[in-house]
Parts: structure tokens; C-alpha cells; sequence
């Protein structure tokens, strides 16, 4: 009977009954080669399994292992393919290896022959199988302890920036450095103390009995700069690791599972919850079965005593989070709510965003003036608007006067016939005369006399 052709991609096989054949095919294809390379008789066959996440990691694991230890590669064969399967693997921020991620390799040394499949690139499935004849079952016991020290003392993400979506990436924040981190002095030092600090001092914390977690909740509305404090606590991670987690992963019970046990191997960790509202709404009583939220206070009870994770989460509504979540420590120990800057607040943030924009002090004083109940990021964008909207001047120096302020903010806050922006701030008012020292919604708005445009 004619032995039936394919190509490497199995979606290509219309028919199970023709997947099933091209299985056999591959199963009997490796199965020879191994007979060949290892003659006829009994087999000492050991197997090593990673969890999925850490596919590219035991690639090159394996890589590095063969490699070290001076192994002769005679031949490498498909494995669930007709040709291994080679895919970049990236090591570092900017350091990429090639790796084989499915194949048959066969080496040997000092008579020792061995045949090794690689399955690590389909999704569920990540394994290294170790196959030589039965006298040397010792030595392939001992390769594959080997490889899973290698890849636990090796392990490449530890102590690094990484994100957890698909798979494991390394992430690039930039940096970002607390004099941009505009807070009250007070508030910075506690955040810092509750996070970097206490992974700092753990041991020395133990020994008063602190188990070694922590969590915060970072609270304010969008725009006041949740994430980039969450940025300068990544930036000063040194040696710790940052797990970025994704809003639409947490719906996902085994992300959440997933995601903790990456940081109790890399620990110790920081882990980035953002918008953690997405699955930690209040639930009511009459359903209390929100699975996501569930996994997330299970795994925030189980962190054993022996892992040193602090749990960093943003939230908008703080109001509306499950209490089991805003009002439990051991889980979520503080909240800190960010608000609207006040007038000092606002003089830093615009000599910050301003470093680089041409302004007198007379402009850069009405900006502050006239922005009083805006957010960081409303301030932003009054500033950055500004010079987009003169950057077809041709001056080779932009010149700024109040008038251009005024029509920013106004262009802002357009609210007949389409809203440009944001159109929660009035792009008008008039002060009462109070002091300027309240800095939420509510003080904001007892403080402004609304002039309707």
C-alpha cells in the first residue's frame, strides 16, 4: 500500500480518519528512528513535564543542558511534525535564542546513546522524554533531575518585568522614577513601605511574626495616576520580580491560579492587578458565584508562609468592590485613595509635563489656576493639546499666551453638537474665594460656580 503524503500543518488534514493516519505515521516514523539509533531491547524511558507557561523556558533548558554537558547531536527528526519545529525564544529583554520546541534529537557520549523528544510548542502539552536502553536508566534518571534543577535555578524570568497574558513576555515599562509620581509625601512613603519595602524586609519582619504577603489597592477615579505608580514601583524593583496580569485573563479561574504560581516560583514577586473591579464587584445576596473572584481571595488566602508576593491592585470604584476584597486584610491590607491634585500638587505636575514646552511662569501660573479639579491626565492633555494644536506654526519656537490656555480647555470641554475629550470638567467657572485645599469630586464640585457654555 502506498504510504499516504502530508505537510507539516495537521490543520490541513480535512479528515479526522486522515489525522489519525498522519499520527501513526509520525509515531512510527520516530519509533524507527529510535530502534535504529538504539538497537533492539529493553528501554529505560523517563519523562519531564512543565507546566504550559514554561514551554519556551524548557526548550531552553533543554538546549542549554545538551550543549554544557558536551552531548554529540547525531541527527534531529520531526517529533509531531514531519520537520522539528525551531521557534525564537526570547531570554532577556532584547536577548532572543532559536530553540528547537518539537522534535527528535539523538545524541551520544561516552557510549552512552540516548534519544530525546522535544514537545513544548502545542498548547497544553509541554514535556521532554528521555528514551536510551534499560542499563542506563540511572543515567537518564539523572538527566532528567538535572534538567529540572537547570530550569528552576535557571529560570530566566526570575527577578524580572514580565507579563502574563497568552504566555510569558518580557515588559518594557520604562523608566519611571517617583519625583513624576505626584502624591502627597506621606502617601508615597506608606505605598513604597507596603510594597518594595516590605519585600525588602521580610526576614527581618518575620521574626515579628508578618507573614510574608501583602496587598494594596490603589482607588481613584481614571486619570489620576493609578498606573503610574504602579510604574515606579516596577522601575524600582530591583531583583524582585513584576508580573503585569491582564483584565481579561482574570475571567479566567486557571489564569488566576496560573498567575499566582508563577510568582510563588519567581518570588520574590509583585503582582500588577489592574482594574481589579473587571471580576471584584460586591456580590449580592442572592448570587454569590462569581468563580474569578473566588479563585483570586482562594489563592490570596493560600500564599504559604514561606513566599514573600505583595499584590498591588487599581480599581476606579472602590465603593463597589466585593467587601471580601476592600475591607479584609491579610488580603488587601490597605487602600490608598488617590485624588485630584491641589493647587501644590498641580504646580509640580505642571512643571513636570512642562520641562519641554516653552512656557513663562505667568502661563505656566493660569494653567495651574485654571485647572484646578482636573485630573493628571486632564492636565496633560490641556498641555499637550495646546502644542498640537500650534504645531503648524512657522516659528521655530512656539510662543504660548493665556488666550491659547483658554481656547484648549474651551476645545476640551466642547459639549453642543459632539464632545471632544473629556467633558466631566466645565471648561469655565468661577472660584468662590474658599481656600483651595479639598481635592475629591464632591469638594471639587461645592467648589466651582458652573458657567453653562
Amino acid at each position: 500500500m502506498e504510504e499516504m503524503k502530508f505537510d507539516d500543518n495537521i490543520n490541513t488534514l480535512e479528515s479526522y480518519d486522515n489525522r489519525i493516519i498522519y499520527n501513526e505515521m509520525l509515531n512510527r516514523k520516530s519509533h524507527d528512528a529510535a530502534n535504529q539509533f538504539l538497537g533492539e531491547g529493553l528501554r529505560a524511558v523517563e519523562t519531564y513535564s512543565a507546566e504550559w507557561y514554561y514551554g519556551p523556558l524548557l526548550a531552553w533548558t533543554l538546549q542549554c543542558i545538551i550543549t554544557s554537558a558536551g552531548w554529540k547531536i547525531v541527527s534531529i527528526n520531526g517529533h509531531s511534525y514531519l520537520r522539528p519545529i525551531y521557534r525564537d525564544v526570547q531570554t532577556d529583554y532584547t536577548k532572543v535564542e532559536s530553540c528547537l520546541t518539537d522534535g527528535q534529537i539523538l545524541v551520544e557520549k561516552d557510549n552512552l546513546r540516548l534519544v530525546i523528544a522535544v514537545d513544548t510548542c502545542k498548547q497544553g502539552t509541554n514535556l521532554i522524554q528521555i528514551e536510551a536502553s534499560e542499563k542506563h536508566y540511572g543515567r537518564v534518571k539523572t538527566l532528567i533531575h538535572a534538567i529540572a534543577g537547570f530550569l528552576k535555578t535557571h529560570n530566566y524570568y526570575k527577578g524580572k518585568k514580565i507579563n502574563f497574558e497568552r504566555g510569558i513576555s518580557f515588559l518594557n515599562v520604562g523608566q519611571r522614577d517617583w519625583d513624576s509620581v505626584i502624591l502627597e509625601p506621606a502617601m508615597k512613603q506608606e505605598i513604597r513601605l507596603n510594597t518594595i519595602g516590605f519585600l525588602k524586609n521580610c526576614a527581618r519582619l518575620g521574626k515579628y511574626g508578618i507573614p510574608p504577603k501583602r496587598g494594596i489597592i490603589l482607588a481613584g477615579e481614571p486619570g489620576t495616576g493609578k498606573t503610574i505608580v504602579c510604574k515606579a514601583l516596577i522601575s524600582e524593583a530591583d531583583q524582585i520580580t513584576c508580573i503585569a496580569a491582564t483584565a481579561y485573563g482574570m475571567e479566567s479561574e486557571r489564569y488566576i491560579s496560573d498567575l499566582f504560581a508563577i510568582a510563588r516560583d519567581l518570588n520574590p514577586c509583585m503582582v500588577f492587578i489592574e482594574d481589579v473591579d473587571f471580576i471584584g464587584q460586591e456580590r449580592q445576596d442572592f448570587y454569590r458565584g462569581n468563580a474569578p473572584l473566588i479563585s483570586l481571595l482562594a489563592e490570596m488566602d493560600g500564599i504559604t508562609e514561606q513566599t514573600a508576593i505583595v499584590t498591588v491592585a487599581t480599581t476606579n470604584n472602590v465603593e463597589t468592590l466585593d467587601k471580601a476584597l476592600s475591607e479584609r486584610p491579610s488580603r488587601f491590607d490597605r487602600v490608598f485613595r488617590i485624588t485630584r491634585p491641589n493647587y501644590q500638587q498641580r504646580v509640580e505636575l505642571v512643571k513636570h509635563i512642562s520641562e519641554q514646552i516653552p512656557l513663562s511662569e505667568n502661563v505656566r501660573e493660569y494653567i495651574v489656576k485654571e485647572t484646578n479639579g482636573f485630573t493628571p491626565a486632564q492636565i496633560q492633555e490641556v498641555l499637550h493639546g495646546m502644542v498640537i494644536s500650534h504645531s503648524d506654526r512657522t516659528e521655530e519656537s512656539l510662543q504660548f499666551k493665556r488666550s491659547d490656555v483658554d481656547s484648549t480647555i474651551a476645545l476640551l470641554n466642547i459639549r453642543k453638537n459632539s464632545t471632544i475629550g473629556f467633558s466631566a470638567i466645565p471648561y469655565h467657572y468661577v472660584n468662590t474665594g474658599k481656600e483651595e485645599n479639598r481635592i475629591d469630586a464632591k469638594s471639587v464640585t461645592e467648589e466651582m460656580t458652573i458657567v453653562n457654555p
